[in-house]
Formats: C-alpha cells, structure tokens, sequence
C-alpha cells in the first residue's frame, strides 16, 4: 500500500517519488492508463492506411486511419499468443499481419486473416479477438489523446485553462492548423521521467545549467535567455489546474528583426486572418506549455516533446517539430533548425539538462535525506480569479501544480 499522502506536502515530494519501483508500477496504473494522453498528430496520418505506433505509459498502441477516414488506437498485441503485430515506426497499410502466426488485423483492428482457421473448429469467433481498442480517444486542433479508462473527464474538460495557452501557439499558423513532418528528435536518460517535466517548467535552473550555452549564443547572436531567466525579469511561471502548467516570457518576448521580409508576409496574413488585436497577441506570445502528463510545447522553438516512461530510472523523449501551415517555408526551416541547436540530444542545451537528470537520480539514492523542496515563491505566488496560480519565472509554482494533480490521481485507487 502507498500512503500518498505521505509522499506529496504542499512544498516537497519524497525521494520514493523518483527511486521506488511501486510507485513507479501505480504510476502507470493510476495515471497513465487513467488519464488522456496524447499519442500523436493527425499529420502524422493524414492518408488511409497511414499509421504510427507509440505507447501509453509502457503499454504499446498503434495509432491509424482507417479507410473510412476514422482515427483509432488499436492495443499492439495479437489476440494470438501476444506478439507485436506491428513493430514498424511508422507506415501505410491496410493490414497488420502478426509475424509469429501471420494473424490479420485490418486498420480498425478487425480480425480478417486466420491460417488453417479450421483448426479452431465451429465456434471460433473472430469478432471477440479484434485487437483491444483504446476505450476513449479525442482530438483537439489536430492532436490526439487516448484514455485507457472508458470514463471519466472529457478532453477538453482535462485540457481545461491549459486549452487557451495551446490555442495561443496553433493560432500562431496561418491556416490555422500545423504539420509534423520534420522528423523526431529522441533522446533517453537513466533517471525518472518527472525530472524531465519539473526541468521543462523550471524557469530558475537555466543561466546556472546552461551557462556555457548563453554564453556561446551571446558571442555569436549578442542575445540569449539568460536576461529571461533572471528574478524579476518580468517572465511569469503559471500553474493552470488538473497538473498543467507554464513558463510565460510573453511580456518580455523580444520578437523578430524588423527588416524580414518573410516575417513581414507572414504577419499580413494572420491579421488577414485573426485580426490586428488577436495577431499581435500570437506574435508576442512566448510560452512553455506542459500538458499533464506527457506533452510539452515550446513555440519559440516550434516544437513539442513526449514523454514516455519506461522503468522509475529510465526515459524516453520525443522531440517533434512542427511547421505553421501557410507560414513563409524560410520562416518554418528557421525554426527547425533553431530545435536542432538547442533541443537536440548533442545540441547546446540539451545535454546539460540530461546530465543534471543523472546526477539528481544518483543522489536521491541518499536515504538520510528523504524530501525533494518545491517552497520557491510559495509566499509570493498569486492566484487569479479563474483559479490559475502565477510567480515569478525562477519560482517553482508549476512544478507544486503538477504534483498536487499527482497527488489526486495516485490517491484515487
């Protein structure tokens, strides 16, 4: 039995949190097969046949387009003797054959290929051994989340005040809509997957973590984000309810060079299409949007990161990045490139986050020291009239956020 309470204070979270492997096995239970999560893109499967296969927590899926146009994420297991029946990336087919017994399965999960079927005799139904389907899944602007649970919240409840920061950086797309279609970025990491989302909202660790960083793009550009990430720069952290949050450096977001012609156009055409107020709103938002419990954005750097959990001291992340359909195509491959020097695995920034997952995985090995503090800004943070809690960009207000909602889910057996 795990006393949650125990475990989560209003100001720290115990080292159980990130080393004990039951904690890590009610995780999986409590939250990733509970809650939505997001799978993938609609991009990513634009066409019938089309398909990508990803996992909720440790569970694996496939997530296609059926012929008729509908979306579904099929569990990746043959009703068989439990073989993948997909181990493909990504791909276009209007079957999934098992390799170990040549099971079919069509885009739907149907089961439409059996060999020597007549050794199952009369009563063998093959209706009752279509691949298990994932009991709810939703689409918001183009991503697409899965529950494993058949009720509870619905999408956009669960998205709730994270729902207007997203809509800030897709309204950021002429048309309205974005493409995945640049790759991936993957990176792995021996330690527990909340590291990587308490470092994603931590607006306090960067001029110390990435030091080296700024500095190099400080010689070569003459700006970085260390003036950012400084206490009272005026960039705000916000803790949005149901365990999402933000870093919001749109106050003091410094925007593009006047003189780009390709910026120039693409302004015209988001007023075109939002109007003078909502545009300049789009083109001044600067934020760092986490998605509880497995999706993160950074629209300076065009790009959103999966997080997937494998073991309680082993990660996986997957950095998309993503193009504004309608957008200048000079303007997109300027911020594809911009991930691969920052975001990537031997990027500038990257490995310096990467190292300080290690070296805080290795020391929560400690046992006389038993609680991890989040009391940063905890007497200075405000709460606006809609519930959304703010401080200032080096106080940990979202990462006390996330582990409250943490705390609700863990505790609901």
């Amino acid at each position: 039995m795990i006393d949650v309470n125990a475990l989560v204070a209003e100001d720290r979270v115990h080292r159980r949190l990130y080393t004990d492997p039951a904690v890590f096995e009610a995780e999986m239970e409590r939250i990733f097969e509970r809650t939505w999560v997001f799978v993938g893109h609609e991009s990513e499967i634009a066409e019938p046949g089309d398909y990508k296969t990803t996992y909720i927590g440790r569970q694996p899926v496939i997530l296609s387009r059926h012929s008729d146009g509908s979306i579904h994420v099929l569990m990746n297991r043959c009703m068989h003797r439990g073989a993948l029946v997909c181990r493909a990336e990504r791909g276009n087919s209007s079957v999934f054959r098992c390799m170990y017994h040549g099971w079919v399965y069509n885009s739907r999960g149907d089961l439409v290929g059996v060999p020597y079927p007549g050794g199952y005799g009369p009563d063998f139904d093959r209706e009752a051994l279509a691949l298990p389907r994932a009991p709810r899944v939703a689409s918001y602007r183009g991503f697409v989340f899965a529950s494993l649970s058949p009720e509870g919240e619905t999408l956009e409840e669960h998205l709730g005040k994270a729902k207007d920061y997203l809509d800030l950086i897709l309204d950021a797309a002429p048309e309205g809509t974005v493409s995945v279609r640049s790759g991936v970025e993957r990176y792995a990491f021996p330690a527990n997957w909340k590291l990587q989302i308490e470092n994603l909202l931590d607006g306090y660790h960067p001029n110390f973590t990435h030091q080296i960083a700024f500095e190099i793009a400080e010689d070569r550009r003459g700006t970085s984000g260390r003036k950012a990430n400084t206490e009272g720069s005026g960039a705000l952290s916000r803790s949005l309810g149901n365990g999402h949050g933000a870093l919001d450096y749109s106050a003091i977001n410094r925007g593009y060079r006047a003189g780009d012609a390709a910026f120039t156009r693409y302004r015209q055409s988001l007023e075109e299409r939002l109007g003078p107020e909502r545009a300049a709103a789009v083109l001044g938002a600067d934020v760092q949007l986490f998605i509880f419990p497995n999706l993160f954005f950074q629209n300076a750097r065009q790009h959103y990161r999966v997080v997937r959990p494998v073991a309680p001291d082993r990660t996986e992340v997957y950095a998309y990045p993503y193009t504004l359909d309608g957008a200048p195509e000079e303007l997109n491959r300027r911020h594809v490139q911009g991930l691969s020097w920052w975001a990537s695995p031997a990027a500038f920034g990257q490995p310096d986050d990467l190292e300080a997952f290690v070296r805080c995985q290795e020391g929560l090995q400690v046992t006389s020291a038993e609680w991890v503090l989040f009391a940063r800004g905890l007497a200075r943070q405000r709460v606006l009239p809609d519930g959304e809690v703010v401080g200032d960009v080096t106080d940990e207000v979202p990462q006390r956020g996330m582990y409250q909602a943490w705390k609700r889910w863990m505790a609901d057996a």
